[in-house]
């Protein structure tokens, strides 16, 4: 972040705006997202889990499976975090499905989908102090979409280069948009606090 993050974002609001300016940063962004996605993985997923189901006895360490070599966003929503798709899966996907008389299944699913990105999103929103939607666009559209367009009926290795290609794009426009955001947070605090001004992005108006 110090080396390749703050040099770069710190004073990008100084900067008139142009969507070049904001393709290069996200290009930018692209390689220290990356290696936040590779290391909170290994902090949380790995470490974290691990070291309390050690501490507490617990035998299933069955935490994520080999998400790195998916060939499709379905069986990468599958095996990225375990815990978490699991509990999808019986406490929402089925509970809903029952309701539902086992119709509608791509609604439901969609519906899942709605859940843990508002979940994703919130976690986001309390941990910067601030409202900025990226995660829930980007997994509640674009995840949605491509969950439906690269499933398992893809079995080739360049759709495991395609998936990967993604996510690289993906954690770069993540890593940008709230690094921006988080400057713009800094350089134009709000004059007075309304619910517009605080759901609105500063990144978008502020220009030093």
């Amino acid at each position: 972040m110090v080396t390749l993050c703050v040099p770069v974002f710190k004073n990008l609001s100084k900067q008139p705006f142009s969507t070049k300016t904001l393709v290069l940063s996200i290009f930018h962004a692209t390689l220290p997202g990356t290696f936040g996605l590779l290391i909170s993985f290994f902090v949380l997923l790995h470490c974290w889990m691990n070291a309390f189901a050690e501490m507490l006895r617990f035998a299933d360490r069955m935490f994520y499976k080999d998400w790195w070599n998916s060939k499709s966003f379905s069986n990468y929503y599958r095996t990225w975090n375990v815990v978490v798709h699991d509990w999808l899966y019986y406490y929402a996907y089925q509970d809903l499905l029952w309701l539902l008389k086992k119709r509608f299944r791509k609604g439901v699913m969609l519906a899942v989908f709605l859940i843990s990105a508002t979940v994703h999103e919130y976690v986001l929103t309390m941990s910067f102090g601030f409202f900025y939607p990226v995660m829930f666009c980007l997994f509640a559209f674009f995840g949605v979409i491509f969950n439906f367009m690269m499933n398992d009926k893809w079995t080739s290795p360049i759709w495991n280069v395609m998936l990967w290609t993604f996510l690289f794009i993906g954690q770069g426009i993540q890593l940008s948009l709230y690094c921006q955001e988080w400057y713009a947070q800094i350089h134009c605090p709000l004059t007075e606090k309304t619910f517009l001004g605080l759901v609105t992005p500063r990144s978008w108006s502020c220009r030093l």
